[in-house]
């Protein structure tokens, strides 16, 4: 396993309010946010609860840490573009699953 399965796992198996989360990772695809405090200490743009996601603007990459024991997994670096992918089909999937649930009740 690598931090980008483990970061998918975390994203799909919450059943938390993610998809809030999940839109402000693909927003800050598209707006660099202002630098925090807890951003210089970190060293993270953002951060989930077992993950530290770092965008790199220059490059247009994005590097997914496990930030529990960070030598279990090894970071995970894509694109933009990728980590847009993989965002919006999180999205989609929890999505589905919601209403899998509704629906059989």
């Amino acid at each position: 396993m690598d931090s980008l399965r483990s970061f998918m796992d975390e994203m799909l198996n919450d059943q938390g309010r993610k998809e809030g989360f999940i839109s402000d990772l693909l927003g800050n695809l598209k707006n660099q946010p202002i630098p925090t405090l807890e951003q210089a200490q970190t060293g993270y743009t953002t951060v989930s609860n077992l993950h530290g996601i770092f965008y790199d603007y220059d490059k247009a990459e994005v590097t997914i840490s496990y930030k529990v024991v960070p030598d279990m997994y090894p970071p995970y670096t894509l694109s933009f573009v990728q980590f847009q992918a993989v965002l919006e089909g999180l999205l989609t999937l929890r999505r589905n699953q919601k209403w899998q649930m509704q629906h059989n009740k």
